[in-house]
């Protein structure tokens, strides 16, 4: 029974990620198609014309690639780290980087959808926090998992908070490097976001992703420490399943 719900899981993961994967292609191959076809219109005289019509094209072709190719990350952990995350855990991490990344920018959802950053970073605090439950394993199993399960949720939380504090910064130097907007500190000051407008909507925009990056972690992080607590068996034997080496 167990080997058949094994069996069922990694066979959902296998459909979920080779399907966003082809939907990625399709997309590469579909925007290929509209760039031949943009360079052979004939009413795009000028090289600006021709450039504002492949824009959007490029920009859809190149984070297709990119989202294409992290979603082959796990492979690589598992075949040169020895690091085999979960098939569940996997499966959400692909659809949260489809969604972030590739979804985002081809909708403009950042710009269109207002809860869309924040279901993201809400989200992202989750997965992080989990991943810091697993790392416990791999800090520490050398010496003692005799932890306390306070402890536990509490490296979760900073672990996952960290890790976000550490992308903010990342997109502040992107935006003051490369001016960028990954801040948001171009969209108009009424742009719903937490805190009042004489503020500035980068600062809203900054804060609130922290706050709903704090709040995932937050969640999370009572969900391990009741799970470390009542069913510590379990979580060591997920965790050295991931860490086998160890």
């Amino acid at each position: 029974m167990k080997k058949r719900i094994k069996k069922n899981k990694q066979s959902i993961h296998k459909y979920v990620s080779w399907t966003i994967r082809c939907l990625l292609i399709g997309s590469i191959i579909i925007n290929l198609i509209y760039i031949i076809l943009h360079l052979l219109d004939q009413s795009l005289a000028t090289k600006g014309a021709l450039m504002n019509a492949l824009d959007e094209n490029i920009t859809i072709i190149f984070w297709a690639v990119v989202t294409f190719a992290v979603t082959f990350l796990h492979d690589y952990f598992e075949k040169n780290k020895n690091i085999h995350i979960p098939d569940i855990l996997e499966s959400i991490i692909i659809i949260f980087i489809y969604a972030g990344i590739f979804l985002s920018v081809r909708f403009n959802l950042y710009d269109d959808v207002f809860w869309w950053d924040v279901v993201l970073h809400a989200a992202s605090g989750v997965i992080l926090g989990f991943i810091g439950f697993l790392l416990i394993y791999k800090l520490n199993s050398r010496h003692s998992m005799n932890i306390s399960p306070l402890l536990v949720a509490a490296f979760v939380f900073t672990f996952s908070v960290t890790m976000d504090v550490i992308f903010e910064i990342y997109e502040f130097f992107m935006d003051i490097i490369f001016g960028t907007d990954m801040q948001s500190w171009d969209l108009p000051a009424t742009t719903i976001e937490l805190g009042k407008s004489f503020q500035g909507i980068g600062l809203r925009d900054t804060m609130s992703d922290l706050i709903f990056d704090a709040i995932g972690a937050l969640s999370i992080s009572i969900v391990c420490f009741f799970l470390y607590k009542n069913e510590k068996r379990k979580s060591l034997r997920l965790m050295h399943e991931v860490f086998p080496n160890k």
